[in-house]
């Protein structure tokens, strides 16, 4: 899937009908999810999937089929540790042992982008999101594998540090993204009434290259 989007990228690129600018953007963050569906996992006990760091990298390019469009890739991960307790019993006597939580998410944003001012800007789009829920624990490692889609939009801070056509930029972000999974890697497993929906707001903070 990751090979195929970065193909897409490239086609994108080419294709533009006339000499566009181009940004290239790396960027770190904070993100909080107002929506996880996981957190109502009995498994989840007193433990929410809440806060998180993510790393994001954006390609922009000003004139693609007569459009200023954005493609942003993110990646974001939580781990709970010592979620849930178990015990067994032998003839040795009786131990515990506990069970962790992550989910992991690999997100890609293709943009529409406008111009508030010098300064500012906005976009909006289509997301598409795979998600990996793993559960581990002594003997066992489980991963769910999910895909989704849904819809983002940000508003975006960038300012020039130096002068001239190609310059270095400082970026700053504050953006939403909502998805809601349409597959999942299900096996054996029985997901009767099991469903996800993620709502994350994020603040993204970097540095991007124009030419």
């Amino acid at each position: 899937m990751i090979k195929n989007i970065l193909i897409l990228l490239f086609i994108l690129i080419v294709s533009a009908k006339v000499k566009p600018q181009n940004k290239i953007n790396v960027n770190i963050g904070g993100g909080y999810y107002l929506i996880n569906s996981e957190n109502s996992l009995q498994m989840m006990g007193n433990d929410k999937y809440n806060f998180f760091l993510l790393y994001d990298l954006s390609y922009q390019n000003s004139y693609i089929f007569g459009y200023n469009l954005m493609f942003e890739y993110s990646y974001q991960k939580i781990e709970k540790k010592n979620i849930i307790q178990f015990v067994s019993t032998s003839e040795t006597g009786q131990y515990s042992f506990w069970g962790n939580a992550s989910l992991i998410s690999h997100n890609f944003d293709l943009d529409y982008v406008g111009k508030i001012s010098r300064y500012f800007s906005y976009g909006a789009g289509p997301s598409f999101i795979i998600v990996n829920r793993i559960f581990s624990m002594q003997y066992l490692y489980d991963k769910l594998a999910s895909s989704g889609l849904g819809l983002n939009g940000f508003i975006d801070f960038s300012i020039p540090l130096n002068n001239g056509k190609n310059y270095l930029f400082f970026s700053s972000k504050l953006k939403f993204r909502y998805t809601h999974s349409i597959w999942y890697d299900k096996g054996i497993r029985n997901l009767d009434n099991y469903y996800q929906d993620f709502l994350t707001t994020q603040i993204l903070a970097g540095v991007g290259y124009a030419f």
